[in-house]
Formats: C-alpha cells, structure tokens, sequence
C-alpha cells in the first residue's frame, strides 16, 4: 500500500470527522426517539424535529459519497 500524502490524510481525517458527527446526531435522534415512544408520545415533538433536523444538517456536510441517495 502506497504511503499517504499529508493532503489524503487531512481529507480523510475530515471525512472520519464529518462521519462521526452524523452518526453522533443519528443516534441522538434514534435514543430520543425511543425515549419518546417508551412515554407514549406518538407525534413529532419539538425535540424530534430539532435533532431530525440535526441528522439532516450532518448529512448535507458530508462528501457526496456517504449521502444517501
């Protein structure tokens, strides 16, 4: 395996970062969420729509890529 540059390295750095942050903000949704169903709130709350929101925002930052289609 050819020796990265320092250039690759920073990049792939980013992308481990800008990864980790939506994965941060997907399970701040998904735990919320299934605090939320456990008290029987069957509607977006506020918070929902603010860490859904979150997870939305995480994902337009990462590389074209990662995004899902």
């Amino acid at each position: 395996m050819p020796k990265r540059t320092a250039k690759e390295l920073r990049v792939y750095a980013e992308e481990n970062r800008l990864l980790a942050a939506h994965r941060r903000a997907e399970a701040a949704l998904y735990e919320n969420t299934a605090r939320e169903v456990d008290a029987g709130i069957d509607y977006e709350t506020d918070e929902f729509l603010r860490l859904n929101d979150a997870v939305i925002e995480a994902e337009n930052r990462l590389p074209k890529r990662f995004q899902e289609d």
